[in-house]
Parts: structure tokens; sequence; C-alpha cells
């Protein structure tokens, strides 16, 4: 009793085993499933150009009968699809993986019966009986699945051996078709369960090897690697988010309280990380203290903000002796139709950067503007259109396009999006509101954004100052006259 127990025991866990296999490997499995359809075709043919002619001159009454010949047009329709199949693996699915190689076996496993029934009436079954016992080397499917189709093909030959064989050679055939079925069926479940162990423990090292050790969150390779594969594979109309996290002057925590403790408010932040986004989110360590983590299926604007904020809130509440809270700043954005992953995350980096540069625990989040421009762009921030700025536009309207902000944040947000078509910036600076000076205070202090010429125009002397101190290419006065506009824009553009 106790043997029988123990002997359930492991049937139910290699059971659990191999339909965790199934349900977590699905994409292991279709790849070997289409690699392998290639390898029997391959090897198929390889047999049918040496052993037909060999056969021929070897034995004296073999003859290539209609069984042989049928061979040739299944090898070539399956080449062709071995052709799609390499070139468009992206539009393979789970579903017609199962189709193409089932249709396949299939056709051969009848193919091989018509070989050993009409082609050979007065020999005993031979060449389905071996493909049975091989199906399951070769192909990766659950055990009823196998039992399924193996039971049909021998059903088809044995009917067919039944009408053109000796009585006595059909029951040699069903015996030969019984043992080879019950022999492949228990070689299949060995076979799978060897399978399943197998994969699932390199799955699981391949996980291991993929986590970052001390924050438990994807390290950089397997982030980077990872996040690419989204974007390759993500549908055109989904929306997402690309989130980047800093951990406020990380430095201080190490100098001021030892890297003990620095490695433990990381070991923290990544569990935090980890318990309050969803399992289909991509989290990981980018280097130091930077995480980066992208949302598929992201795309309301305030569901993104509650959640940098909540972030915010928690890491604050992180306790190690330390007098003042732990921050962290984050820099986020929201995209439909972009595809390409260096262009968010030049984006948020640029949106974290803003956070850093107005202070501590501080979160930006931008939307990727979807209009695209075919001309360099002119930015007007805060400047209304004078007379100065509507004659040049006339003017350049050939050769440029002028774009305009309200604020600060949505110039810089342009700043991002467009970087690479921003020829100019026309800014105004208030010193007394602050207005302007944190788009200049970045364009001059960000070394990817440092050759775009700004030019600031100014109300009062003390804003022009400032604007000069931190290194605005030209200040004119909102009163300067068009003239002086128009020489000193082209100066800029021509340079």
């Amino acid at each position: 009793m106790n043997i029988f127990a123990k002997f359930i025991k492991v049937y139910k866990a290699e059971h659990a085993q191999v339909r965790e296999y199934f349900r977590d490997c699905l994409e292991t499995i279709n790849a070997n499933n289409l690699y392998m359809l290639r390898k029997t075709c391959m090897y198929i043919s390889i047999v049918y150009v040496v052993m037909l002619p060999a056969a021929k001159l070897i034995l004296l009454d073999f003859e290539v009968t209609l069984p042989y010949w049928l061979m040739i047009p299944l090898m070539l329709i399956y080449f062709k699809i071995n052709l799609y199949v390499v070139w468009h693996p992206e539009q393979i699915s789970t579903g017609k993986t199962a189709a193409i190689c089932c249709s396949f076996y299939f056709c051969l496993g009848v193919l091989l019966s018509l070989m050993d029934v009409v082609a050979s009436p007065n020999n005993q079954a031979l060449w389905l009986p071996i493909a049975v016992l091989v199906f399951p080397m070769i192909y990766i499917d659950h055990i009823y699945k196998y039992a399924f189709e193996e039971f049909v093909v021998l059903a088809i030959m044995l009917s067919l051996s039944y009408y053109h064989k000796s009585y006595e050679l059909f029951i040699r055939d069903v015996y030969t078709s019984m043992s080879s079925y019950f022999i492949s069926l228990l070689s299949s479940n060995i076979v799978l369960v060897m399978r399943s162990r197998e994969t699932l423990a390199m799955k699981e090292l391949t996980k291991i090897s993929a986590m970052d050790k001390l924050t438990q969150v994807l390290n950089k390779g397997a982030l980077i690697q990872r996040v690419e594969n989204y974007f390759a594979q993500k549908p055109a109309d989904e929306p997402c988010a690309m989130c980047i996290i800093d951990l406020d002057d990380f430095k201080l925590v190490n100098d001021n309280l030892g890297h003990n403790v620095g490695d433990m408010v990381l070991e923290q932040v990544g569990q935090i990380l980890n318990e309050n986004f969803r399992a289909y989110d991509i989290v990981g360590r980018y280097g130091g203290d930077e995480f980066v983590i992208v949302m598929p299926r992201m795309g309301d604007m305030t569901s993104l903000q509650m959640r940098c904020k909540t972030l915010q809130i928690f890491i604050s509440e992180i306790k190690f002796n330390n007098e003042t809270p732990f921050t962290v700043s984050i820099g986020a954005v929201i995209s439909t139709k972009v595809r390409n992953s260096k262009v968010l995350f030049d984006m948020a980096d640029d949106a974290l950067y803003k956070g850093k540069i107005q202070g501590k625990n501080c979160c930006t989040t931008w939307v990727y503007d979807e209009i695209e421009f075919d001309k360099p762009l002119f930015l007007a921030v805060g400047v209304e259109k004078n007379n100065a700025l509507k004659e040049i536009y006339e003017q350049k309207n050939e050769r440029f396009q002028i774009i305009t902000a309200v604020n600060d944040d949505d110039a810089l947000c342009q700043i991002s999006r467009y970087r690479s078509l921003i020829r100019l910036v026309l800014l105004e600076v208030d010193q007394e509101s602050g207005r302007g000076l944190l788009v200049l205070k970045y364009l001059k202090s960000r070394e990817s954004f440092a050759r775009i010429p700004v030019i600031v125009v100014s109300k009062t002397e003390d804003s022009s100052k400032k604007a000069k101190k931190i290194g605005a290419d030209v200040v004119l006065m909102k009163d300067t006259p068009t003239a002086v506009y128009k020489k000193t824009i082209n100066k800029l553009v021509s340079m």
C-alpha cells in the first residue's frame, strides 16, 4: 500500500511538472517542434535520395510504386512551409504550430501505412510501427494527443492491412502495431517528464542569472533584453509607459550611513518595486541606484502619476536610523505608437533630469507627442507672436516650422521629443516669476541639448543679467527692433 501511495505521489508530481512545462514554456516548445519538423523533412529527403536507388539495386523485386512517389509532393509542400516559418517566425502562433506539425506527421503516417500495405502486401508492416516509436522523440505534445494521432494512423494501416494482406500477416500487423503503440506511450511519458524537468531547470537557472542579486529585480542585461523584446512585439496601438527612478543623494547615504545601509536601502527599494507593479510589467535595475520600469497597456496619465507618487511615499517610509526620509526622483513617459525603446528611454531620462535640477523628490510625467514634422523647428516659449515673429515666420516658412510652448514643462517636453529637429529656442525669461529660467538652465547644463542656441527675450535688466549668467547665447529686450531679431536669428541658425 505504501509503495502504491508513493507511486501515486510521484505520478502526481510528474503530472504537475508537465502541466507547468506546457503552461510556462510554450514558446520553447513551439520553437523545438518547428525545428524538429525541418530536421525531419531534411532527413527523410536525404533517405529518399540515397535509399531508393540503393533499394532498387540491392532488392531485385523492389518497385517504386505510387506510395513512394507521394512522399515527394509532401516534402515539397513542407519545404515551402518551413521556408515561410523561418522567414516569418513572429506570425506562427501556438495553434498554427500544432496544426502544421500534426498535419505533417499525420500525412507521413498515412503514407507509411500505404508503403507497409499497398506497396508491400506480402510483408509484415515495418515503417509505420518504427515511426510510431520514434514520434515521441521528435514531437513535443500532451500524451493524450500522441495517443489519439497514433491510434488513428495505426487504425488506418490495420484497415488497409485487413483488406490487402493475408489473415496471418494482418494478425502480425495487429501485434506489431499494439506493441509499438503501447511502447510509444510509455516512452512518450518518460521523454516528456525528462524534457519538462530539464527545460524548467534551465528556465529557473536563466531566471536566477537574470536577477540582480541585491534587489531581486532584473539586472541590466536582462532588463535591456526584455524591453527590446517587448517593443519588437508590441502591437502598434498598445499604449505603454516607461519610468526611470533615481534615488536622491544616494552617495551621501553610502558616505554618511555606510555601504551596508546603502545596500539595504536598495534591497528595500527592489522589494517595493516588486510588490507594487503588475506581473507583466518589466522592472529592472539599470545601474547603481537607478531603476527602469516598462508598463505595457498603461495609457492613463492620472494612473501613472498616482503610481509614481505612491512609490515616492513608500520609499520615504524606509527607515535605517536616517534623520531625513529617503527620496527618489522619477521621470516617466506615456506613448502609444512608438516602437523604439531608446526614444522612450531618452525622453524618460530627460524627464528625470528635469526633476533633478528642480530639487529632490520630484516626479515629471510627459506624453510622447505623436505629431511628426518634416522641417527643422523653432521653439517659442512664452513669447507671443509679435510683429517680429510674424515676419520671421513668413520669411522662413519654407525652411522651418515654428512651434510654441505655454510653460516650462511643455517646453522641455517638446525639446526632449524633437531634440534632433530643433534649431533655435526663443525663450521669454522673467526672474521675478521664475518663468523660463528652468528651461534655460536645463538646456545649458545638459550636454545633449547644449548645441541648441537660445535667444532670451527679457522685460527687465535683472532678468537679462540672470539669463546671461546662466548662459543664454543672446539676450534681447522685448522692445528690440524687428531687424535686430531677424539678424540675430539668421546668425544663430547659420552657425
